[in-house]
């Protein structure tokens, strides 16, 4: 965008009443359902994985992907070292998958069906996969938003529907009607 067409915008401040109840924010954004990912990357030559729920399609032109992981996260500062990220939309079949990763670091990839694919860690079975490098890394409060790039992705028609997040539960879509 060149100067003359760039406008900035200023958010107007908003006061927060001291009795701001994370819990209760917590409670509120739980009735967002969200779709269930997994971030893969080679990191050293160990493949690393971290469970999100936030994933989101930017830009179609260029195409950019996204998601947001808590700053602290030591998965998450292994991940930012990767020149290629996988995202594993997973299917209702895969809650397994799921939780296993988000076992012990060194634990995520036992008993899991996957292989490389476009540089990153791909588990078999996903409704979608897309390889992504990093673009940009945004503070975002007490998590970080990574912007990336959308090199390669795929679907599968014969998978089975992608699994959500919804109420502190793992959930499946209605059927089309």
């Amino acid at each position: 965008m060149s100067a003359a067409t760039t406008t900035s915008y200023r958010l107007p401040s908003v006061a927060m009443s001291t009795a701001f109840d994370p819990k209760h924010f917590r409670t509120v954004m739980g009735k967002v359902p969200t779709c269930v990912t997994v971030v893969t990357a080679m990191v050293d030559e160990t493949p690393t994985a971290m469970v999100i729920g936030s994933f989101v399609s930017v830009s179609l032109d260029p195409p950019l992907a996204g998601f947001f992981c808590t700053s602290s996260s030591y998965t998450w500062q292994q991940l930012a070292k990767a020149d290629v990220l996988g995202v594993n939309v997973l299917s209702a079949n895969q809650i397994d998958v799921s939780n296993a990763c988000m076992r012990e670091p060194a634990e995520r990839f036992e008993g899991l069906d996957w292989s490389m694919s476009e540089g990153a860690p791909r588990f078999a079975g996903t409704s979608a996969w897309l390889a992504l490098t990093p673009h940009q890394v945004l503070p975002a409060g007490d998590h970080e938003f990574a912007l990336c790039n959308v090199v390669h992705m795929e679907h599968d028609d014969e998978a089975e529907e992608p699994i959500i997040f919804f109420g502190g539960d793992y959930r499946s879509l209605a059927p089309k009607s």
